[in-house]
């Protein structure tokens, strides 16, 4: 009976850790095909400003690209491995949107090529806005763009922009909830804490007999 209020409770504690915590992904396109939509990545949806969907791109197609990792191509547009996404030729100057689905983001980062300043606009449940910005930087390595959500917040969705459309990125990454949305931590506090007395009743009940 003891072990089975241990496992009762290590349960428990499980929920709490993994219920409340957003879960971390990380995308580097390598699995798309050249010019389909970016579609079907569970957690966060990419759309731009006309409602499409933005596209992949394929390195080896022929694009003005270079791959720093694997050390091929001679373009501006830098980035790793094969693939990238980039808004498409029907996108604008107002960028990309990726979608937390459930609102629960808590950081956001991603790998760029871009010809002007490049920026991550980080729209939050309470309302308000945090933006990243770096400088152009093709013709050289990709670099890294982080925004982070402020205490008591979290990311609903951020816009990937520059001033005219003329930007790649890859090897995304941030966290978000995959399943429903998360619960308040006392709620699930109170149901691993349940599971604990539930156990710690029925261990009673059998010391009594």
């Amino acid at each position: 009976m003891r072990k089975l209020f241990k496992m009762l409770c290590m349960a428990g504690l499980m929920v709490f850790l993994g219920i409340n915590g957003a879960w971390a992904f990380s995308i580097d396109f390598e699995d798309g095909v050249d010019g389909a939509r970016v579609e079907g990545i569970e957690g966060i949806s990419f759309l731009d400003f006309s409602g499409n969907s933005p596209m992949y791109g394929d390195s080896r197609k022929g694009y003005n690209t270079t791959s720093d990792d694997l050390g091929y191509g001679s373009g501006l547009y830098h980035h790793n491995g094969n693939m990238w996404l980039w808004a498409g030729s029907s996108a604008d100057a107002r960028g990309v949107k990726v979608d937390f689905e459930n609102d629960n983001g808590t950081w956001f980062q991603t790998g760029f090529s871009s010809n002007s300043s490049f920026y991550i606009d980080a729209y939050l449940t309470d309302g308000t806005m945090v933006t990243a910005v770096a400088g152009k930087n093709t013709g050289g390595p990709m670099e890294f763009l982080r925004v982070d959500a402020t205490a008591g917040a979290f990311i609903d969705y951020v816009v990937l922009h520059d001033s005219g459309n003329k930007w790649l990125v890859d090897d995304m990454s941030g966290d978000t909830s995959l399943g429903a949305p998360v619960p308040e931590p006392s709620t699930v506090l109170l149901l691993g804490l349940g599971l604990c007395g539930i156990a710690g009743v029925r261990r009673r009940k059998s010391m009594r007999h």
